[in-house]
């Protein structure tokens, strides 16, 4: 890695959290700039190790803004169901003196969704014959259905907006043959990983049978995709554009039959939805299959020799995640971790403060394996670099890809073949 640890889209750290250096990624003569080849070298760096693995939260669907929805917006949502029902829960669960955290001008309590379904799990496991348990487990069910529906946002976004996935999967999604597959977790319940696959021409390795009806089995992780056609050089040649996804809080599309996870059309009603809501209780939830399959993936990968993990919009709110992370840095010596998510020196911010001082300190005593960069998803994909040139196949998949969408359905329609 760079002796740069503390980099930024727009802001360099050279000393701690203090003494920054601004970098400006609008800057015409930044290819000058010593410090943002610095940045770009150390990003390119640990796209080179043998073992690439991708940490996604929340924050890289926010790159959708007005679409995907934040934990502010998931309240509101929560609430807007029933506005004298919340209140109630409100109360039940005595919000206002459990939310430490308040507005500094106000001292009114924050909203967090997180906080309020994890007190609500707290009350019915503590008084599972109180009166306020059914209105409360009443509650919880709304809200998980309310949560499922605005993550299923996909279909309502326009295609010139997803410019920042697609980038992203096609620089990162293509290894040499000689590497092991990227490996993409993530803790969100959408499908935009899978529809940026499909647009870049990728194939997505999820752990669900190639069938239909497609049931999940972990097995699929261990296995691979070659071309056989005897155009290759070789008679197993790899195919190139592959990718592992381990979403590891569930899916929109999955939904639990006899016993089995099985993956269905995302605008499918589901009745028992597979998805690991926002509480406390994620961190004993997610020891319960699949989601066991993916954490135990998720160890494993970190611990693996020449690993990098870039961890992109993931506050490591996350117990079961953090104790892996942080275990992999203590045990793992070829361990190298890229931490890049919006306001991440800020106090006030998401990111949580345990995990950024521990970070900090380790830095201060001159582990380089660490780096941090303070920016969006969008912004972390425009740094990226192109790092080989487009295959005629390619060319032919994005041209035809382009003239498909600018084509007008309607006047398709009114044309008599």
């Amino acid at each position: 890695m760079s002796e740069v640890n503390f980099l930024s889209a727009f802001i360099k750290r050279t000393d701690g959290i203090k003494n920054p250096e601004l970098i400006s990624i609008d800057d015409p003569e930044k290819g000058e700039n010593e410090s943002y080849l610095s940045l770009i070298s150390s990003i390119s760096n640990l796209l080179d190790f043998d073992n690439l693995v991708i940490l996604a939260g929340s924050g890289t669907s926010l790159t959708f803004q007005g679409i995907a929805p934040s934990m502010g917006q998931l309240w509101e949502k929560c609430k807007e169901q029933d506005p004298d029902k919340f209140q109630d829960v409100l109360d039940a669960v005595k919000y206002d003196e459990n939310q430490k955290k308040r507005d500094s001008k106000t001292n009114e309590p924050w909203n967090d969704i997180e906080l309020l379904l994890s007190l609500c799990d707290q009350y019915i496991a503590l008084f599972p014959n109180s009166a306020k348990t059914g209105e409360l487990t009443s509650f919880l069910n709304q809200s998980k259905t309310v949560i499922l529906n605005a993550t299923n946002f996909t279909d309502k976004i326009n295609s010139n907006d997803w410019f920042s996935h697609d980038k992203f999967i096609r620089t990162l999604g293509r290894r040499s043959p000689k590497q092991q597959r990227l490996k993409l977790f993530t803790t969100n319940y959408d499908l935009a990983f899978e529809h940026s696959a499909s647009n870049t021409g990728f194939v997505v390795v999820d752990g669900f049978d190639f069938s239909s009806p497609s049931y999940f089995n972990p097995a699929w992780y261990r296995y691979d995709i070659v071309d056989r056609s005897g155009h290759s050089k070789s008679p197993n040649s790899y195919i190139p554009n592959v990718i592992q996804l381990y979403k590891m809080h569930g899916s929109v599309n999955w939904t639990l039959e006899n016993g089995r996870v099985k993956k269905v059309d995302y605008k499918a009603k589901i009745d028992e939805p597979v998805f690991i809501y926002p509480s406390s209780s994620k961190y004993q939830t997610s020891y319960d299959s699949p989601y066991l399959d993916m954490m135990s993936s998720f160890l494993n990968s970190v611990q693996q020799p020449k690993t990098a993990l870039i961890c992109l919009g993931f506050g490591f709110n996350d117990k079961h995640i953090n104790n892996a992370v942080t275990m992999a840095l203590r045990a793992n010596a070829e361990f190298n971790l890229l931490v890049a998510t919006k306001d991440l020196f800020i106090e006030s911010g998401s990111f949580n403060p345990e995990i950024r001082d521990l970070l900090d300190q380790a830095i201060q005593h001159g582990d380089k394996r660490i780096s941090l960069i303070d920016g969006t998803f969008g912004q972390f994909s425009e740094l990226l670099q192109e790092r080989r040139k487009e295959t005629p196949e390619e060319k032919l998949f994005k041209t035809f890809e382009s003239i498909a969408g600018n084509i007008n359905p309607k006047k398709l329609d009114d044309n008599e073949f």
